[in-house]
């Protein structure tokens, strides 16, 4: 289970990401709404056009949306 609330900034995947490419990050975090009375927090994130893919020059962090806290995993910073 991760810690949250994550900082600001920090590089994320959706729990629905589960292929290799996804443990780079696929998104980060811009914004953190919460504790809700569940617990759970709301991260509004800059994610790549396409979802699917890592986020990098042919697929820039262009969108904006809000993943819950109890579907955000943070990643490590790849080297």
């Amino acid at each position: 289970m991760s810690t949250h609330p994550v900082r600001v900034g920090t590089r994320v995947r959706h729990y629905g990401q589960q292929w290799a490419a996804a443990r780079a990050g696929t998104a980060t975090v811009r914004e953190v709404k919460g504790p809700w009375p569940d617990g759970s927090y709301e991260y509004r994130v800059t994610a790549g056009e396409d979802f699917s893919r890592r986020t990098g020059p042919g697929n820039p962090e262009t969108r904006e949306t809000w993943w819950s806290s109890t579907a955000t995993i943070p990643v490590r910073a790849v080297p």
